[in-house]
């Protein structure tokens, strides 16, 4: 009798558990480069480079997608500072993360520290066209009613 092979689907709550584990017990430096991987993954598996692709050269459209449209499902807000040298995103009040590996008893806060934070540096770095790096001020995961952060220009 000639089986084909059919390898066994990853049950989601194996990846939280992982996730929790390698969040609990490693050091600072371990979780930054896990979790800023997952999160550049998260970013690229999902093709939102194609996305956020469509306002390359456009970043005022994308502003009013947010702000006038109001079409974000997580965001309230994305601004200028005055002097332009940062994008202040407010986001909208939530009930829970948006992230599926959040979805568990005392989620990895590493989550929100590095891989939100890295998902969002592809993002908003795809759509201005240069470095950025994110300032996580508010998040669900870390006890507020929503995720607020400030993209730095490089």
């Amino acid at each position: 009798m000639n089986k084909s092979h059919v390898p066994q689907a990853m049950h989601q709550e194996q990846v939280k558990n992982l996730l929790k584990f390698i969040d609990a017990s490693q050091d600072e430096a371990v979780k930054k480069d896990i979790f800023y991987q997952l999160g550049y993954e998260c970013f690229h598996a999902r093709n939102l480079d194609a996305w956020i692709g469509k306002w390359t050269g456009n970043v005022q459209g994308f502003l009013d997608w947010v702000n006038v449209e109001h079409a974000s499902k997580y965001w309230e807000r994305l601004e200028f500072t005055e002097d332009g040298t940062a994008l202040v995103l407010t986001g909208r009040i939530v009930e829970g993360c948006a992230c599926a590996f959040a979805d568990c008893p005392q989620p990895p806060l590493s989550l929100c520290h590095h891989c939100c934070k890295n998902f969002q540096q592809e993002l908003f770095g795809m759509l201005l066209g240069r470095k950025v790096e994110v300032e996580i001020t508010a998040a669900y995961l870390l006890g507020d009613e929503r995720c607020n952060t400030i993209i730095h220009l490089v």
